[in-house]
């Protein structure tokens, strides 16, 4: 199948044609989606099928799609590197996920390692970007739910989304050195006096989220 520009306005349940528009209503409705996917963090087993859950949740009042793997090959404008073909996005995230579950979700581990498996885990999955929207929110939640169950909180504020983005890209590129430099500075460990009272965790990892 043609290939798809991620850059482009896809159609959208509301009709949103202006990117500027879609980018705030996305922001809105993340927002609110959040808190239902924390509800029931703590019993979740952090999954393929989970991870999909929270692209659905996230984005099913706008795409038709919301929940699905592309069955479309993307790139990103102005880039030479094109994300994962359409048809290897299925053994691919067999491939991550199951290693995931191998490690026991990167739970168990101390500071060092967690930011190290962090960091390779969003490298594998920004080059699947298995989604043909709405991949970055998604695997930023994805991760903070991983650090949550690891004992952990991710706090994205600490860092610019340009130093983010450019993170990402040598990474992808194969140099993930600012990629750990990035988890250094936003992961933090939950307070282990209060670790075990689940209303604590989960505002403390709502307050990351913005």
């Amino acid at each position: 199948m043609a290939d798809h520009f991620v850059d482009d306005i896809l159609p959208n349940k509301l009709g949103i044609k202006n990117s500027k528009e879609l980018m705030q209503y996305e922001e809105k409705i993340v927002a609110e989606k959040i808190i239902t996917l924390l509800k029931d963090s703590e019993t979740i087993e952090p999954d393929i099928e989970y991870f999909k859950h929270i692209h659905r949740v996230l984005f099913e009042d706008l795409y038709d799609f919301a929940g699905q793997f592309r069955q479309v090959d993307i790139v990103k404008q102005n880039s030479n590197y094109p994300f994962a073909f359409a048809q290897f996005i299925a053994p691919e995230s067999n491939r991550i996920f199951n290693e995931l579950k191998a490690k026991n979700y990167l739970q168990n581990l101390p500071k060092t390692e967690f930011i190290k498996g962090t960091s390779e885990l969003s490298t594998d999955l920004n080059a699947l970007h298995p989604f043909r929207e709405g991949n970055g929110r998604t695997i930023r939640m994805y991760l903070m739910i991983i650090a949550y169950l690891a004992g952990y909180l991710l706090d994205y504020s600490q860092v610019s989304a340009e130093q983010i983005i450019t993170a990402d890209r040598l990474a992808f590129e194969g140099d993930d050195t600012e990629l750990i430099k990035v988890y250094e500075k936003v992961t933090t460990e939950i307070n282990p006096d209060k670790s075990s009272d689940p209303k604590y965790r989960g505002r403390e990892i709502t307050s990351k989220i913005d």
